[in-house]
């Protein structure tokens, strides 16, 4: 992306550590709601709290029973949002080499490495999604029934091995999972529509709200939230990505912040997220990008106008 971009248009443009990872297909175990809605089962939903300050990433505890799990994010940076993803390691992958591999895939120029390098991360882990933050965006809470195991929650920010202060081990205790969470009524799922990504989500959508998503796309997705301009139009969000595209300053660019909401998720996976934003306008899309073309998927059209009310 060239240098003249707006200062809104470059914040799109910087999000690349985590945009382009591979797909996998692994069923994880059903993964709605919310802390708040209390007892299910014989067990309460566990609530872990994360801080993504701008130089470490903090939990208020490492080790919690498998079950119900809520993940409540914040973080005090006035300047950057943090995304942050929880991923599981496969059998005999260190995490000195998947982070390895993952800045690779993040930071690599020429295609092959980079294709390399996310072919690798994509075998190595499985991808649970996560709250993807800021400071005016408020908490992101996302919640799953985990399995006994061991886990780790990364700030997408900065995964290098070089900075560790940015992945916590999240340890699930147990035999099996106890308890269960309730599903919320709206849905919000990315599908594949011949080689377009599209949501199939209702057009109006509550601002404080939980969000059940199932990613029926053959990659790694997201769910994102970014505020529109007053006004914003199909042709200005059109024209502004079709510039970013090219590496050119948009004729207009119709946003407001940065993206909150869901952070990459396992092809054929579900889980559950909630937030609190003001009530308008936002554009509903997913910053990863096309395994086949390198794009981000929004840059390419995968995106939906929304109002939240």
């Amino acid at each position: 992306m060239q240098a003249n971009v707006s200062d809104g248009s470059a914040r799109l443009g910087r999000r690349g550590v985590l945009f382009g990872m591979a797909s996998g297909a692994v069923a994880l175990l059903p993964t709605p709601a919310l802390a708040q809605q209390g007892e299910r089962g014989r067990h309460a939903v566990q609530v872990v709290e994360a801080v993504a300050a701008p130089d470490a990433l903090t939990l208020s505890t490492d080790t919690v029973a498998a079950g119900a799990v809520t993940l409540r994010a914040t973080t005090p940076d006035q300047k950057q949002q943090h995304p942050l993803g929880l991923v599981r390691l496969r059998p005999g992958v260190t995490l000195v080499d998947f982070l390895t591999h993952y800045r690779q895939a993040a930071t690599a120029t020429d295609p092959a490495e980079r294709r390399a390098g996310l072919a690798l991360i994509d075998s190595e882990a499985r991808y649970f999604g996560g709250p993807a933050v800021s400071a005016v965006g408020g908490p992101v809470e996302t919640s799953w029934i985990l399995a006994p195991g061991t886990y780790h929650l990364l700030d997408y920010t900065t995964v290098d091995p070089a900075h560790p202060e940015r992945v916590r081990t999240l340890t699930v205790t147990g035999t099996r999972p106890q308890g269960r969470l309730p599903v919320t009524a709206h849905t919000i799922a990315p599908y594949d529509d011949g080689d377009q990504g599209r949501y199939l989500t209702a057009p109006t959508l509550p601002a404080d709200g939980t969000f059940q998503v199932v990613n029926h796309t053959a990659q790694l997705n997201e769910v994102m939230f970014l505020r529109t301009t007053p006004g914003a139009t199909e042709a200005d969000v059109t024209a502004c990505m079709e510039a970013l595209r090219k590496g050119q300053q948009p004729p207009v660019y119709p946003f407001v912040g940065v993206p909150v909401g869901l952070t990459p998720l396992q092809p054929g996976a579900s889980a559950v997220f909630s937030l609190a934003l003001q009530p308008g306008g936002y554009l509903l899309t997913s910053f990863i990008s096309n395994r086949q073309t390198l794009v981000k998927r929004a840059f390419e059209g995968m995106w939906q106008l929304v109002t939240l009310r």
